[in-house]
Protein backbone atom coordinates (compact mmCIF):
# COMPACT_ATOMS: atom_id res chain seq x y z
CA UNK A 1 0.00 0.00 0.00
CA UNK A 2 1.43 3.72 -1.26
CA UNK A 3 1.82 5.90 1.46
CA UNK A 4 1.36 9.50 1.04
CA UNK A 5 4.33 11.45 2.94
CA UNK A 6 4.06 15.39 3.18
CA UNK A 7 7.39 17.63 3.64
CA UNK A 8 6.53 21.37 5.14
CA UNK A 9 9.78 23.44 4.51
CA UNK A 10 9.78 27.41 4.21
CA UNK A 11 11.87 27.72 1.03
CA UNK A 12 13.13 25.20 -2.21
CA UNK A 13 16.34 26.35 -1.56
CA UNK A 14 16.22 24.21 1.63
CA UNK A 15 14.81 21.32 -0.29
CA UNK A 16 17.40 21.88 -2.90
CA UNK A 17 20.98 21.93 -0.14
CA UNK A 18 19.96 19.95 2.99
CA UNK A 19 17.33 17.25 1.15
CA UNK A 20 20.09 16.63 -1.98
CA UNK A 21 19.88 13.09 -3.33
CA UNK A 22 17.91 12.53 0.05
CA UNK A 23 14.49 12.62 -1.41
CA UNK A 24 15.52 10.60 -4.29
CA UNK A 25 16.34 7.95 -1.97
CA UNK A 26 13.54 7.66 -0.07
CA UNK A 27 11.38 7.73 -3.17
CA UNK A 28 13.19 4.51 -4.79
CA UNK A 29 13.33 2.45 -1.99
CA UNK A 30 9.94 2.32 -1.13
CA UNK A 31 6.36 2.78 -2.23
CA UNK A 32 5.72 6.27 -1.24
CA UNK A 33 4.13 9.42 -2.46
CA UNK A 34 5.24 12.66 -1.74
CA UNK A 35 4.22 15.72 -1.65
CA UNK A 36 6.86 19.07 -0.97
CA UNK A 37 5.15 21.97 0.61
CA UNK A 38 7.40 25.48 0.56
CA UNK A 39 7.94 28.83 -1.05
CA UNK A 40 10.60 30.23 -2.41
CA UNK A 41 12.39 31.69 -5.80
CA UNK A 42 10.89 30.56 -9.42
CA UNK A 43 14.74 29.00 -10.15
CA UNK A 44 14.75 27.32 -7.11
CA UNK A 45 11.16 25.77 -7.39
CA UNK A 46 12.02 25.38 -10.90
CA UNK A 47 15.62 23.02 -9.70
CA UNK A 48 13.18 21.27 -7.13
CA UNK A 49 10.61 20.42 -9.70
CA UNK A 50 13.03 18.92 -12.52
CA UNK A 51 14.14 16.80 -9.44
CA UNK A 52 10.56 14.60 -9.97
CA UNK A 53 10.73 13.79 -6.75
CA UNK A 54 6.85 14.42 -6.32
CA UNK A 55 4.27 17.02 -6.19
CA UNK A 56 5.71 20.45 -5.40
CA UNK A 57 3.54 22.79 -3.75
CA UNK A 58 4.09 26.37 -3.86
CA UNK A 59 2.35 28.30 -1.21
CA UNK A 60 4.76 31.53 -1.20
CA UNK A 61 6.25 31.12 2.21
CA UNK A 62 8.59 34.12 3.27
CA UNK A 63 11.97 33.55 5.01
CA UNK A 64 11.53 36.96 6.43
CA UNK A 65 9.03 37.19 9.70
CA UNK A 66 5.87 39.35 9.07
CA UNK A 67 2.87 38.65 10.88
CA UNK A 68 0.35 39.23 7.73
CA UNK A 69 2.22 37.76 5.06
CA UNK A 70 2.76 34.63 7.44
CA UNK A 71 -1.21 34.66 8.21
CA UNK A 72 -2.24 34.39 5.05
CA UNK A 73 0.48 31.41 4.97
CA UNK A 74 -1.01 29.40 7.18
CA UNK A 75 -4.56 29.99 5.44
CA UNK A 76 -3.11 28.55 2.75
CA UNK A 77 -1.74 25.97 3.75
CA UNK A 78 -4.51 24.71 6.37
CA UNK A 79 -6.67 24.93 2.94
CA UNK A 80 -4.41 22.76 1.61
CA UNK A 81 -4.29 20.25 3.81
CA UNK A 82 -8.22 20.31 4.60
CA UNK A 83 -8.52 18.83 0.76
CA UNK A 84 -5.44 16.69 1.08
CA UNK A 85 -4.93 13.43 3.63
CA UNK A 86 -1.22 12.30 4.11
CA UNK A 87 -0.01 9.54 6.45
CA UNK A 88 2.70 11.34 7.47
CA UNK A 89 3.21 15.04 7.42
CA UNK A 90 7.10 16.53 8.36
CA UNK A 91 7.48 19.85 9.22
CA UNK A 92 11.24 21.26 8.73
CA UNK A 93 13.06 24.47 9.04
CA UNK A 94 11.37 26.88 12.25
CA UNK A 95 8.84 28.95 10.43
CA UNK A 96 7.49 25.88 8.37
CA UNK A 97 7.58 24.12 12.00
CA UNK A 98 5.43 26.29 13.45
CA UNK A 99 2.91 27.06 10.51
CA UNK A 100 2.95 23.07 9.52
CA UNK A 101 2.28 21.89 13.04
CA UNK A 102 -0.64 24.51 13.19
CA UNK A 103 -2.27 23.64 10.17
CA UNK A 104 -1.67 20.18 10.19
CA UNK A 105 -3.20 19.70 13.49
CA UNK A 106 -6.36 22.15 12.93
CA UNK A 107 -6.66 19.66 9.72
CA UNK A 108 -6.49 16.45 11.74
CA UNK A 109 -3.61 15.29 10.04
CA UNK A 110 -2.63 10.95 10.55
CA UNK A 111 0.75 11.49 12.07
CA UNK A 112 2.50 15.11 12.86
CA UNK A 113 6.55 15.36 13.12
CA UNK A 114 8.19 18.56 13.99
CA UNK A 115 12.00 17.87 12.92
CA UNK A 116 13.90 20.82 14.87
CA UNK A 117 17.40 21.46 13.19
CA UNK A 118 18.52 24.60 15.12
CA UNK A 119 17.44 27.45 17.00
CA UNK A 120 17.86 31.11 15.39
CA UNK A 121 17.21 32.22 19.20
CA UNK A 122 19.55 30.21 20.37
CA UNK A 123 22.35 32.91 22.04
CA UNK A 124 18.90 35.46 22.47
CA UNK A 125 17.71 36.45 25.70
CA UNK A 126 14.52 37.86 27.90
CA UNK A 127 11.58 38.48 26.31
CA UNK A 128 12.40 38.02 23.07
CA UNK A 129 14.28 34.24 23.79
CA UNK A 130 10.88 33.15 25.18
CA UNK A 131 8.69 34.03 22.61
CA UNK A 132 10.42 32.07 20.54
CA UNK A 133 10.55 29.36 22.93
CA UNK A 134 7.35 29.50 22.87
CA UNK A 135 6.35 28.51 19.39
CA UNK A 136 8.80 25.51 19.23
CA UNK A 137 6.12 24.49 22.67
CA UNK A 138 3.47 24.81 20.83
CA UNK A 139 4.96 23.13 17.59
CA UNK A 140 6.19 20.31 19.85
CA UNK A 141 2.65 20.25 22.04
CA UNK A 142 0.81 19.96 18.47
CA UNK A 143 2.92 16.49 17.25
CA UNK A 144 2.72 13.74 17.37
CA UNK A 145 6.91 13.42 17.80
CA UNK A 146 9.78 15.41 17.55
CA UNK A 147 12.84 14.77 15.80
CA UNK A 148 16.27 16.70 16.33
CA UNK A 149 19.32 16.83 14.10
CA UNK A 150 21.38 16.34 17.07
CA UNK A 151 21.29 14.93 20.91
CA UNK A 152 22.60 18.22 21.94
CA UNK A 153 19.89 19.93 20.84
CA UNK A 154 17.65 17.36 22.11
CA UNK A 155 19.04 18.23 25.58
CA UNK A 156 18.93 21.72 25.70
CA UNK A 157 15.31 21.63 24.69
CA UNK A 158 14.59 18.96 27.58
CA UNK A 159 16.30 21.23 29.69
CA UNK A 160 14.37 24.08 28.89
CA UNK A 161 11.06 22.35 29.31
CA UNK A 162 10.24 22.76 25.47
CA UNK A 163 9.29 19.37 24.68
CA UNK A 164 8.10 15.73 26.34
CA UNK A 165 10.61 13.14 26.61
CA UNK A 166 8.57 10.23 25.28
CA UNK A 167 8.15 12.74 22.01
CA UNK A 168 11.52 13.41 21.38
CA UNK A 169 14.44 11.26 19.61
CA UNK A 170 17.15 11.77 17.86
CA UNK A 171 17.94 9.06 14.76
CA UNK A 172 20.86 7.54 15.00
CA UNK A 173 23.97 9.90 15.89
CA UNK A 174 22.41 13.00 14.34
CA UNK A 175 22.35 14.75 11.29
CA UNK A 176 20.42 15.45 8.73
CA UNK A 177 21.90 14.19 5.46
CA UNK A 178 24.72 12.39 6.82
CA UNK A 179 28.21 12.19 4.56
CA UNK A 180 28.88 10.80 1.27
CA UNK A 181 31.87 9.05 1.75
CA UNK A 182 33.34 8.20 -1.53
CA UNK A 183 32.86 12.16 -2.67
CA UNK A 184 34.06 13.53 0.47
CA UNK A 185 37.00 11.50 1.04
CA UNK A 186 41.25 12.46 0.83
CA UNK A 187 43.03 13.05 -2.08
CA UNK A 188 47.31 12.78 -2.03
CA UNK A 189 49.41 15.46 -2.39
CA UNK A 190 49.41 15.94 -5.87
CA UNK A 191 45.93 16.20 -5.86
CA UNK A 192 45.46 18.70 -3.15
CA UNK A 193 48.55 21.06 -4.92
CA UNK A 194 46.61 20.98 -8.15
CA UNK A 195 43.16 21.85 -6.26
CA UNK A 196 45.11 24.91 -4.53
CA UNK A 197 46.27 25.77 -8.19
CA UNK A 198 42.67 25.55 -9.52
CA UNK A 199 41.44 27.65 -6.43
CA UNK A 200 44.66 29.99 -6.74
CA UNK A 201 45.48 29.29 -3.13
CA UNK A 202 49.61 29.24 -2.58
CA UNK A 203 50.85 25.45 -3.12
CA UNK A 204 53.01 26.26 0.62
CA UNK A 205 50.13 28.15 2.07
CA UNK A 206 48.48 26.64 5.79
CA UNK A 207 45.27 26.99 4.26
CA UNK A 208 42.02 26.89 6.37
CA UNK A 209 38.40 26.91 4.80
CA UNK A 210 35.29 28.01 5.85
CA UNK A 211 32.24 26.57 4.71
CA UNK A 212 28.90 27.56 5.02
CA UNK A 213 26.75 30.87 5.08
CA UNK A 214 28.74 34.59 5.54
CA UNK A 215 26.92 35.99 8.50
CA UNK A 216 27.56 37.22 12.21
CA UNK A 217 26.00 34.08 13.41
CA UNK A 218 28.57 31.92 11.85
CA UNK A 219 31.70 33.64 13.47
CA UNK A 220 32.85 36.14 11.13
CA UNK A 221 33.59 39.05 13.61
CA UNK A 222 36.30 36.56 15.62
CA UNK A 223 37.26 35.25 11.98
CA UNK A 224 38.30 38.62 11.00
CA UNK A 225 39.86 39.20 14.29
CA UNK A 226 41.82 36.15 13.96
CA UNK A 227 42.48 36.23 10.60
CA UNK A 228 44.58 39.78 11.64
CA UNK A 229 46.43 38.58 14.28
CA UNK A 230 47.69 35.69 12.10
CA UNK A 231 48.40 38.10 8.87
CA UNK A 232 52.39 37.95 8.86
CA UNK A 233 52.06 34.14 9.05
CA UNK A 234 51.69 31.95 5.67
CA UNK A 235 48.00 30.90 6.33
CA UNK A 236 45.61 31.78 3.70
CA UNK A 237 41.74 31.24 3.65
CA UNK A 238 39.00 30.03 1.30
CA UNK A 239 35.58 31.16 2.12
CA UNK A 240 32.81 28.80 0.75
CA UNK A 241 29.14 30.20 0.98
CA UNK A 242 26.75 32.73 0.67
CA UNK A 243 27.15 36.15 1.62
CA UNK A 244 23.75 37.01 4.31
CA UNK A 245 25.27 40.24 6.03
CA UNK A 246 27.20 43.04 5.90
CA UNK A 247 29.78 41.92 8.49
CA UNK A 248 30.34 39.14 7.11
CA UNK A 249 31.14 40.70 3.56
CA UNK A 250 32.60 43.44 4.89
CA UNK A 251 35.57 40.34 6.89
CA UNK A 252 35.78 38.15 3.75
CA UNK A 253 36.77 41.00 1.05
CA UNK A 254 39.29 42.27 3.63
CA UNK A 255 41.38 39.27 4.06
CA UNK A 256 40.93 38.85 -0.07
CA UNK A 257 42.17 42.28 -0.26
CA UNK A 258 45.52 41.31 2.07
CA UNK A 259 45.85 38.48 -0.71
CA UNK A 260 45.31 36.25 2.33
CA UNK A 261 42.41 34.69 1.07
CA UNK A 262 39.61 33.77 -1.85
CA UNK A 263 36.26 33.66 -1.96
CA UNK A 264 33.47 31.30 -3.63
CA UNK A 265 29.97 31.45 -3.58
CA UNK A 266 27.85 28.06 -2.78
CA UNK A 267 29.72 25.50 -4.94
CA UNK A 268 28.39 22.06 -5.54
CA UNK A 269 32.20 20.80 -5.36
CA UNK A 270 32.50 22.38 -1.56
CA UNK A 271 34.29 18.88 -1.39
CA UNK A 272 37.51 20.13 -2.94
CA UNK A 273 37.67 23.10 -0.49
CA UNK A 274 37.62 20.21 1.99
CA UNK A 275 40.51 18.70 0.28
CA UNK A 276 42.64 21.41 -0.69
CA UNK A 277 42.55 23.01 3.10
CA UNK A 278 44.66 22.11 5.99
CA UNK A 279 41.76 23.00 8.95
CA UNK A 280 37.91 23.38 8.23
CA UNK A 281 37.51 26.48 10.51
CA UNK A 282 34.11 26.64 12.38
CA UNK A 283 33.55 29.50 14.50
CA UNK A 284 29.66 29.40 14.23
CA UNK A 285 27.82 30.66 17.42
CA UNK A 286 24.85 28.24 16.93
CA UNK A 287 23.92 25.20 14.80
CA UNK A 288 21.67 22.01 14.90
CA UNK A 289 24.47 20.42 14.04
CA UNK A 290 26.90 21.44 11.84
CA UNK A 291 27.18 18.86 8.62
CA UNK A 292 30.12 20.49 7.27
CA UNK A 293 32.08 19.35 10.41
CA UNK A 294 31.35 15.86 9.58
CA UNK A 295 32.44 16.84 5.99
CA UNK A 296 35.89 17.35 6.74
CA UNK A 297 36.61 14.75 8.78
CA UNK A 298 35.22 12.53 5.81
CA UNK A 299 38.19 14.24 3.99
CA UNK A 300 40.49 13.72 7.19
CA UNK A 301 40.57 17.74 7.46
CA UNK A 302 40.45 18.38 11.22
CA UNK A 303 37.98 21.02 12.06
CA UNK A 304 38.33 23.96 15.08
CA UNK A 305 34.92 24.86 16.48
CA UNK A 306 33.42 26.61 19.66
CA UNK A 307 31.97 23.92 21.46
CA UNK A 308 28.25 25.30 21.74
CA UNK A 309 25.15 23.10 20.95
CA UNK A 310 24.93 20.98 17.72
CA UNK A 311 28.82 21.31 17.43
CA UNK A 312 29.24 19.40 20.61
CA UNK A 313 28.02 16.31 18.70
CA UNK A 314 29.83 17.12 15.02
CA UNK A 315 33.50 17.64 16.50
CA UNK A 316 34.58 14.95 18.38
CA UNK A 317 37.50 16.26 20.61
CA UNK A 318 40.77 15.06 19.72
CA UNK A 319 39.64 12.62 16.69
CA UNK A 320 37.78 15.01 14.68
CA UNK A 321 39.63 18.32 15.54
CA UNK A 322 39.30 20.85 18.84
CA UNK A 323 36.21 22.35 20.62
CA UNK A 324 36.88 25.90 22.47
CA UNK A 325 34.92 27.90 24.41
CA UNK A 326 32.60 30.34 22.77
CA UNK A 327 34.05 33.34 21.66
CA UNK A 328 37.39 32.18 23.12
CA UNK A 329 39.81 34.43 19.72
CA UNK A 330 42.70 34.13 22.05
CA UNK A 331 42.90 30.24 22.36
CA UNK A 332 41.65 29.86 18.92
CA UNK A 333 44.73 31.75 17.64
CA UNK A 334 47.29 30.54 19.47
CA UNK A 335 46.26 27.07 18.21
CA UNK A 336 45.92 27.81 14.54
CA UNK A 337 49.56 29.63 15.21
CA UNK A 338 50.63 26.07 16.87
CA UNK A 339 49.03 24.29 13.39
CA UNK A 340 50.56 26.10 10.95
CA UNK A 341 53.99 26.15 12.39
CA UNK A 342 53.47 22.01 13.35
CA UNK A 343 55.52 20.09 10.35
CA UNK A 344 53.20 17.22 11.32
CA UNK A 345 49.88 18.77 12.02
CA UNK A 346 48.78 16.37 8.63
CA UNK A 347 49.16 13.14 10.99
CA UNK A 348 47.52 14.77 14.41
CA UNK A 349 44.65 13.35 13.60
CA UNK A 350 44.75 9.96 11.86
CA UNK A 351 41.14 9.00 12.92
CA UNK A 352 38.72 11.57 11.56
CA UNK A 353 37.50 9.50 8.74
CA UNK A 354 36.94 6.29 10.27
CA UNK A 355 35.18 8.47 13.05
CA UNK A 356 33.03 10.21 10.42
CA UNK A 357 32.09 7.08 8.15
CA UNK A 358 31.65 4.96 11.77
CA UNK A 359 28.78 7.16 12.70
CA UNK A 360 27.12 9.34 9.72
CA UNK A 361 27.28 7.25 6.37
CA UNK A 362 24.90 8.85 4.93
CA UNK A 363 22.68 5.22 3.58
CA UNK A 364 22.40 4.05 7.03
CA UNK A 365 20.99 7.07 7.84
CA UNK A 366 18.68 7.58 5.25
CA UNK A 367 17.56 3.56 5.64
CA UNK A 368 16.70 4.63 9.77
CA UNK A 369 14.72 7.78 8.80
CA UNK A 370 12.72 6.36 6.51
CA UNK A 371 12.19 3.13 8.80
CA UNK A 372 10.60 5.98 11.31
CA UNK A 373 8.62 7.69 8.65
CA UNK A 374 6.95 4.75 7.69
CA UNK A 375 6.90 3.30 11.40
CA UNK A 376 6.99 -1.14 11.05
CA UNK A 377 5.29 -1.13 7.64
CA UNK A 378 8.65 -2.74 5.47
CA UNK A 379 7.18 -0.79 2.03
CA UNK A 380 10.47 -1.21 0.35
CA UNK A 381 9.96 -5.22 0.64
CA UNK A 382 6.54 -5.37 -0.81
CA UNK A 383 8.16 -3.26 -3.61
CA UNK A 384 11.32 -5.11 -3.81
CA UNK A 385 8.72 -8.29 -3.73
CA UNK A 386 6.82 -6.70 -6.62
CA UNK A 387 9.66 -5.72 -9.00
CA UNK A 388 10.78 -9.27 -8.72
Amino acid sequence: MTSKICFVMTDAVSFNLLYRDQLEYLRDQADIDITLICGGSPEQLATLRARNIGEVVDLDFQRQPSVLKDGKALVRLSAYMLSHRFDVVIYITPKAMLLGSIASAMTRQKRRIAFSVGRPYENFLGIKKRVFQGFDVLSFALSHEVLFVSKSLRSVCLKEGLVNKNKARVIDQGSFSGIDVKRLAPVLLEHKKALRQKYQLPIDAFVICVVGRVCTDKGFADIGAIAQKLKEKNIHFIFAGDLEDTLGESVVEAIVKDNKGVYLPTSMDVHEVFQCADLHLFLSHREGFGNVAIEAASCAIPTFAYDVVGVKDSVNDGVSGRKFALKDISAVTEAIAHAADDAHFKTRYPQARDWAMAHFERQQLWDDYLDFYLSNVDHRDQQRRANI
